[in-house]
């Protein structure tokens, strides 16, 4: 199994500027251009797993050292997350996700998701853990809303189950 690991969802869920994403007509046929080209050579499965980097988002190539670039730097844009908590002190704090932006990510899954299935992938992975976007709604550490996605593990369990029934 061939797996394209972290592909964004949304170009402003990419961990860096340089990360593969699946977010609209554009970044599908590349991707699809990849996956023919892979294929002429081996008939493997192939699986995506659609991301959403949150607010560990907008940061520089890690061969360019990984560091965090604010919303004002030329390569940088605004994060969002769970809860406007920056991942360590010297991170811009995220904007926490209204109900509209929760909307737009979670659509955002859906749509990629069907890419993927008219791409011809075998099998789609969620992005869930390493401290992105659905696992900061997972965590008390980076989730304090008060509103029904924080809380109780239930409610912090409600935008990702979200994000899977879409």
């Amino acid at each position: 199994l061939l797996t394209i690991e972290a592909t964004a969802v949304l170009p402003e869920g990419r961990i860096t500027y340089a990360d593969v994403g699946l977010w609209s007509d554009e970044t599908e046929e590349a991707i699809g251009k990849t996956i023919e080209s892979v294929r002429r050579w081996s008939s493997m499965p192939i699986a995506i797993q659609l991301a959403h980097a949150g607010r560990k988002a907008s940061s520089e190539v890690p061969w360019k050292g990984g560091r965090h670039l604010a919303p004002d730097h030329p390569k940088g844009w605004q994060t969002v997350s769970a809860s406007a908590i920056p991942y360590d002190d010297i991170w811009h704090a995220p904007t926490a996700l209204d109900t509209d932006g929760l909307a737009r990510v979670r659509d955002a899954f859906a749509d990629a998701a069907r890419r993927a299935a008219r791409l011809g992938l075998d099998a789609v992975q969620i992005h869930g853990a390493h401290g992105y976007l659905l696992h900061q709604f997972l965590s008390p550490l980076s989730n304090h809303r008060e509103d029904e996605y924080g809380g109780t593990l239930e409610n912090r369990m409600r935008f990702p189950l979200e994000v899977f029934d879409a």
